[in-house]
């Protein structure tokens, strides 16, 4: 009796992961770009961590804002500062999404609606991206425009000529199955 119980619990078990729809990353790749007369520059991290739950739709992401580097440690430190790290150490994004998504019909537009939180404030955002199954996981493709005054910052400037309030945001990684 213990062995056929025993079978069949590794059955349920083998059979439970086999269907797993959870996908991971731990190093995703995620930018913004501001703007300004004349000038423009972009920040970019590779510590994008989150999930993508396809079974029951839940995404979950988050960055360390520390990891976030323009180019110019000057500039970091103030982005740092206007975003109050010690406090904020992280950006998040929780939400759902809003497209049922088949890996059997390759890459496919989805959207997702959440939380985004940045600077303590979090906003409800809808973002469109991209879902494809490759032989690694599943690809994420993703971008969208926010507006820092909505997350109550001031706009930074540089010798008094002002970044512009829209900022792009994009993420794109591979996740893999968990």
């Amino acid at each position: 009796m213990k062995i056929y119980f025993t079978i069949i619990l590794s059955v349920l078990l083998t059979a439970g992961n086999l269907h797993s729809q959870i996908y991971t990353t731990e190093n995703g790749k995620a930018e913004f770009e501001a703007n300004m007369p004349l000038n423009s520059y972009t920040g970019q991290s590779d510590q994008l961590q989150g999930k993508i739950d396809l079974e029951t739709g839940e995404v979950e992401f988050s960055l360390p804002v520390k990891s976030i580097k323009t180019g110019n440690d000057k500039r970091d430190e103030h982005m740092y500062e206007l975003l109050e790290v010690k406090e904020n150490p992280k950006v998040t994004f929780k939400g759902k999404l809003l497209d049922n998504y088949d890996l059997q019909q390759g890459k496919q537009t989805v959207k997702v609606e959440g939380g985004f939180t940045l600077a303590n404030t979090t906003q409800q955002v809808t973002i469109e991206g991209t879902l494809e199954p490759v032989e690694e996981g599943l690809k994420l493709s993703a971008s969208w425009s926010l507006l820092i005054t909505d997350y109550g910052l001031e706009r930074p400037s540089i010798t008094f000529i002002k970044v512009d309030d829209k900022h792009e945001l994009s993420i794109n990684d591979v996740l893999t199955k968990k």
